[in-house]
């Protein structure tokens, strides 16, 4: 299999994620801040959008984002494997036809309040009613038309599903115990910006990382699962 990882900046990598992918095929990354766009997302089994620094609606910063949106819209209309992570599921949902835009900020673990639609998904479903996950987010998504809320919770959307195998998601399930400790160092800014408990962060990541990652590698290897079977057919 042969998989497109998009990377934003050089914080969001593939995390947890990475054996699953590895292990699957071929990963080709695009650096939208430093690489060209494809051309296609024709040579690609399937793509996973990790997160970023930037907002999904800052297409005068950041010119590369018309062109990811471009992108995106092909993989919807091919019905192509897509997983999107945080700005990943927020960019998915613009190009989906959703709003995007401020909302209220999480920062640290929180419960993302899957839905029935959510506990009955194929890659949602097996984290669980009452799963706490990380996130780091002042932006949202609306629900894209047609797509089934998967999970929602008191600061907004938290994850959706478009067609048979595009998924987008608000928290950061792809932390492992070094990016956490990565991002609340270069990001400490950001979190005494918004007066985040940071003494609070550290203490839940030490009760949940590790399940978390362990979480991560199992929803990304069912990702790949279901890449695989929609190659197939």
């Amino acid at each position: 299999m042969r998989f497109l990882q998009i990377q934003h900046d050089h914080t969001n990598l593939l995390g947890a994620f990475r054996p699953a992918f590895h292990d699957a095929g071929e990963v080709d990354v695009w650096r939208t801040f430093e690489d060209p766009a494809p051309a296609s997302l024709a040579p690609y089994d399937a793509v996973v959008m990790m997160g970023g620094v930037a907002m999904p609606d800052e297409d005068d910063r950041y010119p590369w984002i018309p062109e990811e949106v471009r992108l995106l819209r092909e993989g919807l209309e091919r019905e192509l494997p897509m997983l999107g992570v945080c700005f990943g599921g927020q960019i998915l949902a613009r190009a989906a036809g959703a709003s995007v835009g401020p909302s209220s900020t999480e920062q640290g673990w929180f419960d993302i309040g899957l839905t029935p639609e959510g506990e009955a998904d194929p890659l949602l479903g097996p984290l669980g009613r009452g799963y706490r996950a990380f996130e780091w987010h002042h932006y949202n998504f609306g629900m894209p038309p047609a797509a089934v809320p998967l999970a929602v919770n008191a600061a907004g959307n938290q994850a959706y599903r478009i067609g048979p195998a595009a998924w987008g998601l608000q928290f950061h399930i792809e932390v492992d115990r070094r990016t956490v400790e990565w991002w609340m160092d270069v990001g400490e800014w950001n979190l005494d910006e918004h007066d985040a408990d940071k003494d609070a962060i550290r203490a839940d990541t030490d009760a949940l990382v590790e399940g978390n990652a362990r979480a991560a590698e199992a929803l990304a290897r069912r990702f790949v699962d279901i890449a695989r079977d929609h190659g197939r057919a």
